[in-house]
């Protein structure tokens, strides 16, 4: 008979399959709660004993592992880089405001036009007629001993300074009385009288030494010099040249400065431009630094032609003094007057005879003359 047929036998089966089911699941609780006994009694603290030690810090830290290391070693470190902290602003305190001078403002360059000479009058003759007067003009140079390594120039330009106080005692114990171009000129044109010996001490260059060794000489007998002096030499400071203190003292103790070009060139043969730039250039420096406008000129080395003697009538000088030998002047020779140059180891004797006018100093009245032209002379041996 079928279970279809037997309800009853079916009823049965379900009794004990659903009695089953129970039993299974309440085994399953069992040892679901056996399990989680256990899990809680390994997750309770441990109780502390009394006498074991703490861990200390080290034991507590775990040890890395080998796979930690690999990723610690091969992971790149990330660099944090820290936000700047936010600094306080000081408070400042302001400073006093500066008074500014004032702003000045700069004038325009001054553009000089090409100057016009208009010569200041010279002393004039006196009803055309001039004097000849003989009257030594000396020629001194370097005024110190030539050192061991000079040259026979050196030697030849040079006035040992014992020497040169013997020649100025004789001078000043023998009655001469020093004069200059100045007081020459006007005696030649007539306006004038001359001592009885006069005599004029030129100094050509501006050499230290014409400070130190012949300005206390000259002071100490109240005998007066013409120093011709080369101006751009005395502008650049060089040692071996009076400086525009020592010019400007020598000036105020009454001796004369005149011009003697800027570089101490050969006027033979150059422009016009040139000879007003060596001549005029001096001559206002020279102005500038003395206080008055010299008139008279001494050439360098002692070369001249007709053109540096027309400059210099166009730029209003009143004469000139040249390296020829002699004592006698006249009005038509005032741009080449002569002197008389100093020898090195001169006796006093031979200077005594250079200087004495043995007879009269005037000579007879001339009428005025064109004034001549000039030969150029050969090349002077008195370059510094």
């Amino acid at each position: 008979m079928s279970n279809v047929d037997n309800p009853r036998r079916s009823t049965d089966y379900m009794g004990c399959a659903g009695a089953l089911f129970l039993l299974v699941l309440l085994a399953s609780l069992l040892v679901s709660l056996l399990a989680g006994r256990d899990t809680v009694s390994s997750l309770a603290p441990p109780t502390a004993s009394a006498t074991a030690p703490l861990p200390t810090l080290a034991q507590l830290q775990p040890s890395p592992t080998s796979q930690a290391l690999a990723l610690v070693t091969n992971t790149p470190t990330a660099t944090i880089t820290p936000s700047p902290t936010a600094t306080q602003t000081p408070t400042i305190t302001p400073s006093p405001t500066a008074t500014l001078p004032p702003t000045f403002t700069p004038l325009p360059a001054v553009v000089f036009p090409t100057p016009t000479f208009t010569p200041l009058p010279a002393p004039m003759l006196t009803d055309n007629i001039s004097f000849t007067i003989k009257v030594p003009i000396l020629m001194y140079h370097y005024v110190s001993t030539p050192p061991n390594f000079g040259d026979e120039l050196r030697v030849r330009l040079s006035t040992e300074p014992v020497a040169f106080r013997e020649q100025m005692r004789y001078l000043a114990e023998n009655g001469f009385t020093t004069i200059d171009l100045y007081d020459l000129h006007l005696a030649i044109t007539n306006q004038r009288e001359l001592p009885e010996k006069p005599v004029i001490l030129t100094f050509d260059d501006g050499h230290r030494d014409h400070y130190t060794n012949v300005f206390p000489v000259l002071q100490e007998f109240g005998l007066k010099g013409t120093f011709f002096i080369i101006t751009e030499f005395v502008d650049q400071g060089y040692e071996t040249y009076m400086t525009w203190e020592m010019i400007r003292e020598m000036t105020q103790a009454g001796h004369r400065m005149e011009p003697h070009t800027k570089t101490h060139p050969d006027l033979r043969g150059q422009s016009r431009e040139y000879l007003i730039y060596q001549i005029l250039g001096s001559q206002q420096t020279l102005e500038y630094h003395i206080g008055y406008l010299p008139r008279y000129f001494a050439y360098p080395g002692g070369g001249f032609d007709d053109h540096a003697i027309a400059i210099l009538q166009e730029l209003g000088f009143w004469g000139a003094v040249s390296t020829l030998g002699g004592k006698w002047h006249s009005y038509g020779d005032r741009y080449i007057w002569e002197r008389l140059r100093m020898r090195y180891n001169m006796p006093l004797p031979e200077f005594a005879d250079l200087v004495e006018p043995i007879d009269a100093i005037y000579g007879k009245p001339l009428n005025l003359a064109p004034t001549p032209t000039y030969t150029p002379i050969p090349a002077a041996i008195d370059q510094p």
